[in-house]
């Protein structure tokens, strides 16, 4: 029996799989940008016009990446029996959405909790609570 415990955010993926009490862990990282949008830039004229940023293409570059980064999380689940996802931010929220659209993982047992920054130590201890109770 396979379970897997997934801590991540939007910057890293830490995967604990336990298997049959054996711990095996696998780090992804996101690949992500983080960009904070800033004005355009003048033309050469005086008081001229000001060129455009286009916040929905930075949007839409950032939800591929997202999909991505998704994509590759879910690769270390096709055999999993059990998965928990826990993490400090959204991204836990995302993926599970993700894997709720896909065919061949929806019908996998899903729990989601809300967890700070843990070391990884203190990560395997939760997964290994968790599917211990």
């Amino acid at each position: 029996m396979k379970q897997t415990g997934i801590w991540l955010d939007l910057n890293e993926a830490n995967i604990i799989d336990l298997i049959d009490g054996v711990v095996a862990t696998a780090t992804i990282a996101a690949n992500v940008e983080h960009f904070h949008l800033k004005g355009g830039s003048r033309s050469k004229t005086p008081w001229g016009p000001m060129d455009k940023t286009s916040e929905s293409k930075l949007l839409n570059r950032k939800k591929q990446q997202l999909n991505h980064y998704y994509e590759e999380v879910c690769q270390s689940l096709q055999d999993s029996d059990a998965v928990l996802l826990f993490g400090p931010a959204e991204a836990k929220i995302g993926l599970q959405k993700y894997i709720q659209s896909q065919n061949n993982l929806k019908d996998k047992p899903l729990q989601v909790q809300t967890a700070d920054s843990m070391t990884l130590n203190q990560k395997i201890a939760l997964v290994k609570d968790f599917f211990n109770a």
